[in-house]
This record gives structure tokens, C-alpha cells and sequence, in this order.
């Protein structure tokens, strides 16, 4: 059987859950940004969302069409490890870019609109 911890590990073990991550550490987005931002397919980051939930790392609330993702650590164990790792990532040239693409998105979404 998957520990909890085995579960919150694994989500963290990819690149791409840990953009998406410092993405949403950012301000919550919707799976259409995130696509544009990362560049994979809309399914393949709905996978990679679908994990980080799972391991109690973020939430989503529907707006209109829209799923909207947010940071949402389930309990103070997924707060204290979400809190580490987005601590490291900004360290990164990575998370510098990420806010400016994310920045770039910001005037094609309508969801914030609604």
C-alpha cells in the first residue's frame, strides 16, 4: 500500500508538476494558462493536475467552463513539504520565467472575467 508520503513524493518527483506548482504559487490558473505557459498538451497537464490533487497539494473550483486550480495543501504535513520545495524553486532561473510567461498569459484568459 502507497503511504500518504509515498503519494505526496512521487507527485513531487516531476518537472512538470513542479512548474505547474510554482505556477499556482503564483495566483491560482486555469488548465488553458498552464497549457499555454508549459507547453504540453491539455490532457497531459490535466493528468499532472490531477495527481498534485491527489496527493493533497492543491484544490480547483469551477468558474463558468473554467476549472481554476489554487495551492490548497490538504494538511500541515502537505503545507510544511509544499512550503520547502516552493521555497528551493525560488531559487531557480526557472521560477523567474515562469512568472514572466505566466505574466504574458495574463491578457489572453477570460476566466478571471466571469
Amino acid at each position: 500500500m502507497v503511504t500518504k508520503l509515498e503519494k505526496r513524493l512521487k507527485a513531487l518527483a516531476d518537472g512538470t508538476r513542479l512548474k505547474i506548482l510554482v505556477l499556482l504559487s503564483i495566483r491560482p490558473c486555469c488548465v488553458c494558462e498552464m497549457v499555454e505557459v508549459i507547453g504540453f498538451a491539455q490532457p497531459t497537464i490535466s493528468r499532472h493536475l490531477q495527481r498534485l490533487v491527489e496527493a493533497g497539494f492543491i484544490s480547483f473550483t469551477k468558474k463558468g467552463n473554467y476549472l481554476i486550480y489554487s495551492l490548497a495543501p490538504e494538511d500541515q504535513d502537505a503545507e510544511e513539504i509544499l512550503s520547502l520545495v516552493l521555497k528551493q524553486l525560488g531559487k531557480t532561473p526557472t521560477f523567474a520565467e515562469l512568472k514572466a510567461s505566466l505574466t504574458q498569459a495574463d491578457k489572453s484568459f477570460l476566466w478571471r472575467d466571469l
